[in-house]
């Protein structure tokens, strides 16, 4: 650090004198600014002597030669600090950088001789590179000819084009990534290919810059790619945008061919499910990684390399906590954040999860047979959903209407039947004290704007899962007053106490879990139990889906409502903030505004540009010292948090060996490849190639995740057959290879 801070206070003295920065490469330039600095050095403290630090001179050195360089995911690292310092002075929020705070990446400057005495054949080859007139001078000046080469001829997969997508495809277009064309030296061009299946939202234009208010409803990825080349028009046909999900279910697409051709994958994602599927793949590939992450202020960069490094699978994170208590949900909201979470969670059974399980069950209505208690819960519900199918959106109203009377009147009635007001503890406490507030029911007002939107969204969520037409002034205030006033002829069914209902909220309060265990330890004594009346439940089934399906045509029975939340016409948060401001008025919370409820409800960690940019740069210098081959001590994880703020950097966590046999120690990038000549090769041969070269017998084997070979089983009494007949059943036979597997 002091040297930087000399090295900024000798730029500024070098400008002042000269009206300009020091020339790139420049041996006189160089001297110059170096005699600044030794001149200053004396001057900003007692406690630093620069005489004696072997790495003064060669880092000014350095400095002076680079000064006027430009190296782009810099830049965006030190942009996005800044900017968010400005706003913690225009906002008064996080604590802002009280000190100098320097940074630098001088591993990806060109390698120069350890004795600075023999830099001069070096200086005067880095020099005639400057002197190219061409856009990316900048970014040579830094890194030398030899590493943009590296950087023109990438061939580089970007998995999201969201956020930090959008930010990295701007650093690659700076960089001149993936533009090397074909030539005698060669023989592949470079190329980015990025892959998102999303399309762009509202939401996204506050922090994903590539796209504008012009592009909504456009795919990310084509759209992104579409504003790189704008940026860099050598990018032109160097870079494929593709629309498809990384997943097992399009393996078939990106194949372990694909990923073996790559140069390197950089993560744009924002799950986890997500992250480790990519890692595994380029395990499996032996790609490097580098994986990036925002969360708010916070960030974080992981360099993967084969066999130098841990994999992003090698450490979990710890457990979030926090969760809610599912008896606060149901019956004990402390908070409107309560009421956001039981709405959420009301809807996706409502209106994703049932219908989900009714079209799974109706495609398997022939050979399905229920053998636990989860089963035949799922079944009952696709019964009741069926018989209650709705016929017009008049049906539709009526539903609403019937659920606003359960959740807000009826059930209210049944827990304060169940927990009267003046109900006390076993400890002989009153049992409605803080943090428990006693609810009261509220009556249905059709002019109440909560009410007339509760039966607008749940009539339109209902009618779309059944491929109703809905009236299309439902999103109007007058559209919904009117469905609210026809909503009013509808009689409700009148509150009956439930005295197996009490017994059940009883023991939900007691042990929230009790009644999991009895289904998880009682489920085949149910379907035992049932007997007839399964049989009875299972023909009902079929007759409903048949009836269903014959009046449906060509569609589908039901279609099931994915909770989309950027999505501000589907009703979706609409449904969400009037039922949760509804509940909160029986407890006598406050209401929360519809845009919070939005946040809240789709979990939205508010995205800061700056927190992204900061990751992006940081995560681009990566990619450049992957591109140079720096050492692995010089290759740099990070964890960032401009709140704070905070910026640490370490080297990655070195891959985790594991010993076999006394002679054999593996890590997760060894992958042992048996060639084998003869087609009529089978797991025999492999045991026996294993044993002879690694002194192993294997005992299990999977194909894909799905076992080929089980010792315990093949091994067992009676399987002595079935084991001999495994073994010498050549491979081409015993695994399911798909087309053009060898």
């Amino acid at each position: 650090p002091y040297i930087s801070h000399i090295g900024y206070l000798a730029l500024d003295a070098f400008r002042k004198a000269n009206n300009r920065l020091p020339k790139p490469w420049n041996p006189e330039d160089e001297k110059l600014f170096v005699s600044y600095a030794k001149e200053i050095a004396p001057k900003f403290t007692e406690t630093y002597k620069a005489e004696e630090d072997s790495k003064f001179t060669q880092l000014l050195r350095l400095f002076a030669m680079t000064a006027s360089g430009v190296f782009p995911p810099l830049a965006a690292f030190i942009g996005g600090y800044v900017a968010q310092e400005a706003v913690k002075a225009i906002t008064n929020k996080y604590m802002p950088t009280r000190q100098y705070f320097y940074y630098d990446c001088v591993e990806v400057l060109p390698e120069m001789p350890e004795d600075q005495e023999k830099w001069g054949d070096a200086i005067d080859v880095l020099n005639s590179q400057s002197d190219k007139d061409h856009r990316s001078k900048g970014v040579v000046i830094c890194v030398g000819e030899k590493t943009f080469t590296g950087l023109k001829y990438l061939n580089l997969f970007m998995v999201g084009a969201g956020a930090i997508g959008c930010e990295l495809l701007k650093n690659y277009a700076m960089l001149g990534i993936g533009t090397g064309e074909t030539t005698k030296d060669h023989q592949a061009a470079g190329r980015i290919t990025l892959t998102d299946p999303d399309v762009i939202e509202t939401s996204n234009l506050n922090r994903q810059f590539l796209f504008r208010e012009k592009h909504l409803r456009k795919p990310k990825s084509s759209t992104a790619a579409a504003a790189a080349i704008q940026m860099n028009k050598e990018l032109k046909n160097h870079v494929v945008a593709r629309l498809d999900k990384v997943h097992e279910g399009t393996s078939h697409i990106f194949t372990d061919a694909f990923f073996e051709s790559l140069s390197v994958v950089t993560n744009a994602l924002d799950n986890v499910q997500a992250r480790r599927y990519i890692d595994s793949r380029c395990v499996n590939s032996k790609i490097p990684l580098l994986e990036s992450g925002t969360l708010g202020p916070k960030g974080h960069v992981q360099v993967i390399i084969p066999f130098k490094t841990e994999s992003y699978g090698s450490q979990q994170d710890p457990q979030e906590e926090g969760e809610i208590p599912h008896c606060t949900l149901k019956m004990f909201p402390e908070e409107t954040l309560h009421c956001v979470e039981w709405a959420r969670d009301k809807f996706g059974k409502v209106f994703t999860q049932r219908p989900k399980s009714l079209l799974k069950l109706a495609d398997e209505v022939d050979s399905f047979k229920p053998t636990n208690s989860q089963e035949i819960k799922a079944l009952r519900e696709a019964v009741i959903l069926l018989r209650k199918r709705p016929q017009n959106f008049d049906d539709c109203i009526r539903y609403a209407r019937t659920k606003f009377q359960k959740y807000f009147v009826n059930d209210i009635r049944q827990l304060l039947y169940t927990y009267p007001l003046d109900a006390k503890t076993k400890e002989g406490n009153p049992f409605w004290s803080l943090p428990k507030r006693p609810p009261t029911e509220i009556k249905f007002d059709p002019e109440n704007p909560l009410h007339a939107a509760f039966i607008t969204a749940a009539a339109n969520l209902r009618a779309k899962i059944f491929n109703i037409p809905a009236p299309k002034d439902a999103r109007t205030d007058k559209g919904r007053l009117a469905l609210a006033q026809e909503a009013t002829k509808y009689q409700v069914v009148e509150f009956i106490p439930s005295q197996e209902k009490a017994k059940q909220l009883s023991s939900e309060v007691d042990k929230e879990k009790s009644q999991q265990q009895t289904q998880q330890e009682g489920g085949e004594d149910e379907v035992n139990s049932l007997g007839d009346d399964l049989v009875k439940l299972l023909s009902e089934f079929k007759k409903l889906v048949a009836e269903a399906k014959k009046g449906a045509s060509e569609k589908p029975i039901c279609a099931a409502e994915e909770f989309e939340k950027d999505d501000d016409t589907n009703f979706h948060i609409d449904f969400i903030h009037a039922m949760a401001n509804c509940r909160s008025s029986n407890y006598k919370l406050d209401p929360m505004e519809w845009m919070t409820v939005k946040i809240k409800a789709g979990r939205i960690v508010p995205a800061l540009a700056t927190t992204t940019a900061c990751v992006a740069g940081l995560q681009t210098i990566e990619l450049v010292k992957l591109v140079k081959n720096c050492k692995v001590e010089d290759v740099k994880n990070a964890f960032l948090n401009l709140a704070v703020p905070l910026l640490s950097q370490s080297e990655p966590g070195p891959d985790i060996k594991t010993k076999l046999t006394p002679d054999l120690t593996v890590s997760i990038w060894d992958r042992w490849e048996l060639k084998i000549e003869n087609k009529a090769i089978n797991l025999r041969h492999i045991f026996e190639e294993l044993l002879e070269k690694y002194k192993l017998h294997p005992k299990d084997v999977f194909y894909k995740g799905s076992p080929i070979f089980m010792h315990a089983i093949m091994y067992s009494h009676g399987k002595e057959q079935t084991r001999q007949e495994t073994l010498q059943k050549n491979l081409t036979d015993l695994l399911p290879l798909e087309g053009g597997e060898k």
